[in-house]
């Protein structure tokens, strides 16, 4: 949807004059100090896809709030290119267009939600909603419903006939996003919306923003300083540092593999239990892991090499989960996924007791959060399957501790095929 190469921007008399400089490979502080020119964007590519939350993080003055202004050229940009596929008009390039074609962007395209709510004092709830249709000539009446619904949406309905100083400040950041959302531009650019926030507020409003972007699925560029709260709406996370991008990827790739001191530390101190996956930290279901106990009947039993005496995993011909026996049963427990869990929890395990009665499946892409509120109902080995049923690995205390701790899992992740088990030859299956 949204597509950058090469964007620079350089504050100064004569920024095109230190172009050069950055291709020499000059740093930002060694051209300040020679030319007195600031360089706030260096060389910044990115492709953010329709739909997709793209969050772009660093301390202040890394850039992060020029970049976002280069988009819609609220800020020229010094050098590259930036282009929008909205799917319907093709691709149109931000930075080719002339006066008219910008305001036109503004106003249809792309709506901008500040830190400061930027609401007028003298206009209601509803007439600040509504602002931007007024601006777009949409029909008056239109206009109204859109923004009674909009309100609505995000939890403010009731509110229209209020001004803003009658507001909390997390009601007046809702208004804030309730006119961006009302304008229907498919692109929405946040910058810092929550951080004027107190926390907790500021943790309903990143859940409100995931709830409505689950049911609209607009694009939208969010800069916050705060990783756990890229983490948390983030589909995709930039880092800035120095007017650079040093690193771009989903929440758990950046956190289990920051490719600079400078990212590390940002993830140091970072909460993984709603990042990390159940894939990536289990126990891979591998010959390495795990061995052939029995083979009795339909399924093929395995228990891990390092307790030869604990629980044991069936699995049939095709490596799908069947049966789970703990240790000191002789029979296979109830299954239960953890999704179903939890509404049987507050009545199965009210004493605080664990049952090793009861074993419970995750998808892989679980976080690490769900997988602990399972832990807590069972003393059974959770098992991690993939889409299919296929048996991919297992997590006890060792993993969740290893998780948490150093934020990493057991390696790399499953084949394209979802199992660390490989069929031999005439259908059985072995590690």
């Amino acid at each position: 949807m949204i597509r950058a190469e090469g964007i620079t921007k350089i504050f100064g008399p004569d920024g095109q004059s230190i172009l050069p400089l950055l291709e020499q490979g000059m740093t930002k502080d060694e051209i300040q100090a020679e030319t007195g020119h600031v360089v706030g964007v260096r060389d910044a590519n990115f492709e953010i896809e329709a739909g997709e939350v793209f969050c772009i993080m660093g301390l202040s003055g890394s850039g992060k709030s020029t970049l976002i202004r280069c988009i819609n050229r609220l800020i020229e940009p010094t050098a590259g290119r930036i282009f929008l596929n909205d799917g319907e008009s093709g691709e149109r390039e931000i930075t080719a267009m002339d006066d008219g074609e910008l305001r036109e962007l503004r106003k249809r395209d792309m709506s901008m939600v500040f830190q400061h709510f930027a609401l007028f004092p003298h206009r209601t709830v509803l007439a600040n909603t509504v602002y931007g249709l007024e601006i777009q000539r949409r029909n008056a009446e239109e206009s109204l419903q859109i923004g009674r619904r909009v309100l609505d949406m995000v939890g403010l309905g009731g509110w229209e006939e209020s001004y803003p100083h009658e507001l909390s400040g997390g009601m007046q950041q809702r208004v804030g996003l309730a006119r961006a959302l009302a304008t229907e531009a498919r692109v929405l650019l946040m910058d810092e919306p929550f951080s004027a926030l107190d926390p907790l507020i500021k943790v309903n409003m990143q859940q409100e923003l995931v709830r409505i972007q689950k049911d609209l699925e607009r694009t939208i560029l969010f800069i916050t300083h705060d990783l756990d709260e890229a983490m948390r709406i983030g589909d995709q996370i930039a880092i800035m540092d120095a007017g650079e991008v040093v690193q771009i990827g989903n929440p758990e790739e950046i956190l289990i593999n920051p490719k600079t001191e400078y990212v590390a530390n940002f993830v140091e101190h970072a909460d993984p239990t709603g990042v990390l996956t159940a894939g990536t930290i289990a126990l891979r279901f591998d010959e390495d892991q795990f061995k052939r106990v029995d083979d009795s009947g339909d399924l093929i039993y395995y228990v891990r090499r390092s307790d030869p005496e604990g629980a044991r995993f069936g699995v049939d011909r095709d490596q799908r989960l069947r049966a789970v026996v703990p240790a000191g049963h002789r029979e296979s427990v109830e299954l239960v996924g953890l999704d179903d869990i939890a509404e049987r929890a507050a009545d199965e395990t009210s004493d605080g007791g664990r049952r090793d009665d009861l074993a419970l499946r995750c998808d892989e892409q679980a976080v690490l959060r769900t997988v602990l509120k399972g832990r807590s109902c069972s003393t059974v080995p959770t098992v991690v399957t993939d889409a299919d049923g296929r048996l991919l690995g297992i997590i006890d205390e060792p993993e969740l501790i290893r998780g948490i701790l150093d934020k990493k899992g057991h390696g790399e992740q499953a084949d394209s095929n979802g199992a660390g088990v490989e069929p031999a030859s005439g259908g059985e299956s072995k590690p």
